[in-house]
Order: structure tokens, then sequence, then C-alpha cells
């Protein structure tokens, strides 16, 4: 299970990061293209770290 979150959170870090970089370059929206790569960050490290620690959100 942690190697398929890994390598899921991954993917999903990659395709978020490309779109801030996107945002970043070719539109005027800046602060858009910033804030979507934090979240890409955060995408990439919150679920490894709940799947880790085995923290169930649920109860």
């Amino acid at each position: 299970m942690k190697i398929v979150m890994a390598l899921l959170s991954l993917f999903i870090f990659l395709k978020t990061l490309y779109y801030g970089f996107y945002e970043f370059k070719e539109n005027s929206n800046k602060v858009a293209g910033v804030s979507i790569m934090i979240l890409s960050v955060v995408c990439l490290i919150v679920p490894n770290i709940l799947v880790h620690l085995r923290i169930n959100l649920s109860s």
C-alpha cells in the first residue's frame, strides 16, 4: 500500500507541478502559479505521511 500511495502521489505531484510552471510562465497570473506549486508539494508530502503513520481520518 505504501508503494502504491507513493507512486500515485508522485504522479499527482508531477502533473500539478508542471501545471504550476505553465501558469507561472504563460499566463500573467503569477500568484496562482506559485500557489499551485505549493499545493503540489503538499500533495506529495501529506499522503505519504498519513500512510506511513497509518492515521485513520475516518474516525
